[in-house]
Order: C-alpha cells, then structure tokens, then sequence
C-alpha cells in the first residue's frame, strides 16, 4: 500500500467514525421532522376550526354592537330632555335670583325711604306694607309677562 492508499483508508475511518456519532442526532432529528409534518399536516384543519370559531365570535360582536348602537339611539333624545330640563331650571333658577336680589335691594331702599322720611311706629309698618304691596303687583306683571 502506498501513501495515498493509507490517506484514503484513513480519510474512510474517520467518516465512518463520523457516521456513527452522528447516527443518534440525525435518527433524533428525522423524529422531530416526522414530528413537524404531522403537525403542519392538522395545521388546515385547525385553521379551518379557529377560523369557524373567529367568524362566529365577529357574528357575535356585531350583533351585540348593533344592540347597543340601537339603545344608545333610545335612550339618546332621555338625555337631551334631562339636559333641557337643566339648562331650564338653570334659567329659572337665575331668574329667581335675580329677582330675590331686586326684591332685597328694593326691601333695603324700602328702609332707607322710612327712615329718611322718619316714619316710625304704625304708620313706618304701614308704608312698608303699602311699598311691598306695590312691588308684589309689579313681580306679578313681570311674571304674566314672562309667561
């Protein structure tokens, strides 16, 4: 035998050697491969399944979006009434005090007018009567007016 015969006797051994260390691992990954395909071989059914299961849920949401755009038409004009009904007892309630502040500053210049003229006793009682008597008329036309 010569040089080159030992050089490919030895080359020969090696990948025989070779072989056998890498019998196990490739035996394991034939495994995982048999393994892959089965599993990529269900993949169109499961597919099939969520996808069945994704279009009921969407069903589902759509129909359960449509319920509450329908009660949030319903129950829409409720609360612009409620808001109306607010901003009205707001005006109102404006209006009431702005004529509980008229009728204090008319009181105030009521008692200044008595006791600039000195009315005192009964007759100071009576002319405060009189000058309430006579702003009620007055709240009264204003009210009619209003209305």
């Amino acid at each position: 035998m010569d040089w080159m015969g030992i050089g490919v006797l030895i080359i020969a051994i090696a990948f025989a050697v070779l072989v056998i260390f890498l019998l196990k691992p490739l035996s394991k990954l034939a495994s995982v491969l048999n393994s892959v395909q089965q599993t990529t071989d269900q993949l169109p059914s499961t597919l099939d399944s969520v996808a069945g299961q994704v279009s009921e849920v969407l069903h589902t949401s759509n129909s359960t979006l449509d319920n509450v755009n329908k009660q949030v038409v319903e129950i829409s004009p409720v609360f612009h009434v409620i808001g109306e009904i607010g901003n009205t007892s707001n005006k109102l309630t404006s209006v009431a005090l702005n004529k509980m502040r008229a009728m204090k500053q008319q009181t105030e210049n009521a008692k200044k007018f008595t006791e600039r003229e000195k009315y005192d006793g009964v007759f100071g009682l009576l002319s405060f009567i009189y000058f309430l008597s006579q702003r009620k008329v007055e709240i009264k036309k204003q009210v009619q007016n209003l209305k």
